[in-house]
C-alpha cells in the first residue's frame, strides 16, 4: 500500500494556466461607464426627473422614520443624568408650560375683544352713537334687584343716566339697562327688567307711533310692560318698541336725559286695556340676564 501511495503524484498547488486572462471584468466596467454616461445625459435632458421624484416620495416615509429615530436617540443621549438634573429639567418644562398657558389665555382674550370690537364698529356704523365697551363683572346677588356691575367708571367717561346696550346673535343692538351710579373704576347698571326701571318707549304700528312708559317685570320671566298707550292707537303682537328719549321729562328718581331716542327695547307679546289706556307686555330684544359684554352710549351725533 505504501508503495502504491508513493507512486501517485500529489498536486500541492494549482498549476498556472498559460491561457490569456478573461475580458469579462473589463467589459463589465465599460458597460457601467456607458450606463453612467447615459444617466447623466438623460438627467440633464430632464428625462429622469419624474423617476427621481417618484423615488424620493417612495423613500420619504422611511427617511422620516430614520430621522425621528436619530432625533430620539440624540435626545436620549443628551438627556440629563441624575435626580438633580432631572428635577431641573422638570422645572424648566413646567415654566414653559405655564408660559404657553398664559399666552393661550391672552390669545383667547384678544380674539374675544376682536369680536366685540367688530360688533361695536357695526353698531356705530348704523347708529350715530359713540360707544364704550365694558365687561359685566358682577351680578347683584339680591334676587329683588336686577343690577350688574361694569368694570368701567367715571375715569372712562361714564355718568349716571347713560344707556347701556347689548346684542345677541342674529338680533339688534338693544337697551339692557341704565347706569344708576358710577365710581372711578366701576359703574352699577339698573337693568330694564327690574321693577324699579322706567323708560319712555315708543310703539310703532303700520307707520303710526304712540308713546308709553316701559317698566320692568322680571318676575314674569324677564319681561317689560308698556303702559299709558292711547286707546286709539292700533297695537298688535310683534310690534316693535324703541326708546322715546323723553324719560328725563317724566320726573323719575334719577336723571335719564342721556338715554337717546330710537334704541330698540323689545316687541309686543300681548295687549290689554286698562280704563282709558292700553298696555302691552314686551319681550326684550336682549335678555339682560344673558349678556356678558355691553356697550355704554357715551354720546350721540345730532
Amino acid at each position: 500500500m505504501r508503495d502504491f501511495l508513493d507512486d501517485r503524484p500529489i498536486k500541492l498547488r494549482r498549476e498556472r494556466s498559460n491561457s490569456p486572462a478573461s475580458g469579462r471584468p473589463f467589459l463589465l466596467a465599460l458597460a457601467l461607464c456607458m450606463l453612467a454616461g447615459l444617466l447623466v445625459i438623460f438627467d440633464r435632458q430632464g428625462t429622469l426627473t419624474p423617476v427621481r421624484h417618484a423615488l424620493q416620495q417612495a423613500v420619504a416615509p422611511v427617511t422620516g422614520q430614520l430621522t425621528a429615530l436619530h432625533d430620539g436617540a440624540s435626545d436620549l443621549i443628551s438627556a440629563p443624568r441624575g435626580d438633580g438634573a432631572l428635577q431641573a429639567r422638570i422645572d424648566e418644562l413646567e415654566r414653559t408650560n405655564s408660559q404657553l398657558s398664559e399666552e393661550l389665555i391672552r390669545l383667547k382674550q384678544a380674539q374675544a375683544e376682536n369680536i366685540f370690537l367688530r360688533q361695536q364698529l357695526a353698531i356705530q356704523g348704523e347708529r350715530p352713537w359713540r360707544l364704550l365697551g365694558a365687561e359685566v363683572t358682577v351680578r347683584s346677588p339680591d334676587a329683588g334687584r336686577r343690577v350688574i356691575l361694569l368694570a368701567r367708571g367715571t375715569d372712562d367717561g361714564l355718568r349716571p343716566g347713560m344707556a347701556v346696550i347689548g346684542q345677541m346673535p342674529g338680533g339688534p343692538a338693544a337697551l339692557v339697562g341704565i347706569i344708576e351710579s358710577a365710581g372711578p373704576g366701576s359703574a352699577e347698571v339698573l337693568l330694564i327688567t327690574d321693577i324699579g326701571s322706567q323708560v319712555s318707549g315708543r310703539i310703532i304700528h303700520a307707520g303710526k307711533a304712540a308713546v308709553g312708559l316701559a317698566q320692568g317685570q322680571w318676575q314674569k320671566g324677564s319681561r317689560l310692560r308698556l303702559d299709558q298707550i292711547e286707546r286709539a292707537m292700533p297695537v298688535a303682537p310683534g310690534d316693535p318698541v324703541v326708546t322715546a328719549g323723553l324719560t328725563a321729562a317724566l320726573g323719575l328718581p334719577f336723571d335719564l336725559a342721556a338715554v337717546p331716542a330710537d334704541i330698540p327695547i323689545g316687541s309686543v307679546e300681548q295687549v290689554g286695556v286698562t280704563e282709558q289706556y292700553q298696555h302691552a307686555d314686551l319681550r326684550p330684544f336682549v335678555d339682560p340676564d344673558q349678556v356678558r359684554y355691553v356697550w355704554v352710549i357715551l354720546s350721540q351725533d345730532a
